[in-house]
């Protein structure tokens, strides 16, 4: 599935411009801080593998982003599909939403620092992921023919 996402996202940023501006690039940026802070994190805690896990409680910013990273990532997803963008699209947004909300909780539930740089480094693939594929929503691009994974299926009303 990671190959044929690079694909879709080398078929993306060939085809759309540049310049282009709006929720999707605003998305996309936001991703990539967030990505930043992961990467920083993974770092971190790689450094200090057999040392208990570090729980994120409300008041950590990585915790308050990921919630809102997952909440605009399913407003993505709605705002595809009232667009009667691909399918796809909006079920690799809903699979964002998802994926990061279930890596806050393994963040929480670890044992070890270890685990948290794994789940630290996987969070950062994902907002790279994100940032990569946002700003095509922003643009006028032609997806039918690029071949993006389906993470959830196809509902006619959902």
């Amino acid at each position: 599935m990671k190959t044929a996402l690079h694909a879709a996202l080398a078929a993306l940023t060939l085809s759309s411009s540049a310049t282009a501006t709006g929720p999707g690039s605003d998305f996309a940026a936001f991703a990539a801080a967030i990505g930043a802070t992961a990467r920083e994190r993974s770092r971190d805690a790689a450094s200090r593998p057999a040392a208990p896990a570090t729980h994120l409680d409300i008041e950590d910013p990585l915790s308050f982003e990921l919630e809102q990273f997952s909440v605009e990532a399913l407003l993505m997803s709605r705002r595809i599909d009232e667009a009667g963008g691909p399918i796809d699209l909006r079920c690799i947004f809903r699979g964002m939403s998802a994926d990061a909300a279930a890596r806050l909780d393994a963040l929480n539930a670890a044992e070890t620092a270890a685990q948290q740089a794994h789940i630290y480094a996987d969070l950062a693939a994902l907002m790279s992921d994100a940032a990569e594929i946002a700003p095509a929503v922003d643009t006028d691009t032609d997806l039918t023919t690029v071949d993006l994974p389906a993470s959830c299926p196809a509902l006619p009303n959902g």
